[in-house]
């Protein structure tokens, strides 16, 4: 049965090296290859060209809306809010410099239309919720094996990759990295790799040990002031905008 799935919808594929197609088309690409369709095609469909092809961590998987220009809407607003906040502040102070550390990492980052679903092939053959239609437009599917690391950003000295130890809790992964000086001390958002958004603490009065997922990042929110809330929108909005990045393999 899985071999007569994965016939019918090659049967209906055409392989392309370009991702524009028509109004009418589906175009995905999986990883770096191209497959074109010329109707609606489910999730479970689309995965079956591919599941046997390599050992994938279904929890990191992840699907993409390339018609969609969100995600870079949401990424220059964000610069736009840190350069007006940088104005607000002394450049000799530990939060301009924080601020101007973040500028730099969001500059920095890919991003692309997150499409809000999850991508398993056993739980879209099983379940219909989990196996949505792909409607005409061009998407991008990025499936890996199981990751090995955590991604740290915001108010760290250090943003980027750090090696994921197993049965490690968020207290435990977020107090090996080295903060910045004005880096928020009580709390942080973990994005977790289906794209979900927690705040966890890390004080010792609100100590969340759950368990971090490899693939996760971490972002260490900047301090905020104690009469304004702005600092604390950005940290909100850079959070959310983790949701949406393309991060490194």
């Amino acid at each position: 049965m899985k071999f007569i799935s994965s016939l019918i919808a090659a049967l209906s594929i055409t392989a392309a090296g370009s991702l524009y197609a028509d109004d009418n088309m589906v175009s995905i690409m999986i990883n770096k290859q191209t497959y074109q369709f010329d109707r609606p095609i489910r999730l479970s469909s689309a995965l079956s060209i591919v599941a046997d092809n390599g050992d994938w961590y279904w929890p990191s998987a992840s699907a993409f809306d390339l018609s969609n220009s969100k995600a870079e809407r949401e990424k220059e607003i964000a610069l736009s809010e840190i350069r007006t906040l940088l104005a607000q502040f002394d450049k000799d102070s530990k939060t301009h410099e924080a601020l101007e550390n973040l500028y730099e990492q969001v500059a920095s980052w890919t991003v692309s239309t997150r499409i809000d679903m999850p991508i398993s092939y056993n739980r879209a053959r099983l379940f219909f919720e989990d196996n949505p239609m792909f409607q005409p437009g061009k998407y991008w599917i990025r499936l890996n094996g199981r990751p090995n690391v955590v991604h740290f950003s915001g108010a760290v000295v250090k943003p980027g990759a750090y090696k994921h130890q197993s049965d490690t809790s968020v207290y435990t992964a977020v107090h090996t990295v080295k903060k910045a000086v004005d880096a928020d001390r009580s709390h942080v958002y973990v994005i977790d790799p289906m794209g979900n958004i927690e705040e966890k603490g890390i004080a010792y009065w609100n100590l969340d040990f759950a368990q971090i997922m490899p693939g996760s990042q971490v972002y260490v929110p900047i301090s905020s002031e104690l009469f304004s809330d702005k600092l604390k929108q950005l940290n909100k909005r850079v959070a959310a905008l983790a949701v949406h990045r393309v991060l490194p393999q």
